[in-house]
């Protein structure tokens, strides 16, 4: 059934970091006071990306809340994809912007 819903899953995976690896790194740049955002911002999606991969195989199992999760992180990772593209064209342009600083700008 997964298979029916998801049939981009049926395409091989590249090889990621484990998933403990990729939770250990991103403890580790929580604790950095200037942690980069594209270096965050991938390692969230790779997360994410995982949780789903392992939500989608079980999903036989689960019940109509964790579906209804499971909407929700497919719903942010396709938001965080979108920011880390504009982010992307950005950096292209010449521009470093920080997204989770543009709220402490103030335009003169």
């Amino acid at each position: 059934m997964a298979e029916q819903l998801f049939p981009q899953l049926e395409r091989p995976l590249p090889q990621l970091p484990s998933l403990h690896y990729t939770l250990y790194a991103y403890r580790e740049e929580l604790r950095r006071r200037d942690a980069p955002f594209m270096k965050m911002s991938t390692i969230k999606l790779h997360l994410t990306d995982n949780l789903i991969l392992q939500t989608i195989k079980n999903i036989r199992q689960y019940d109509t809340i964790e579906i209804m999760n499971l909407n929700r992180e497919i719903v942010f990772k396709r938001k965080l994809y979108r920011q880390m593209r504009k982010v992307r064209k950005l950096e292209k342009l010449g521009l470093n912007i920080d997204p989770r600083k543009l709220n402490e700008v103030q335009w003169q």
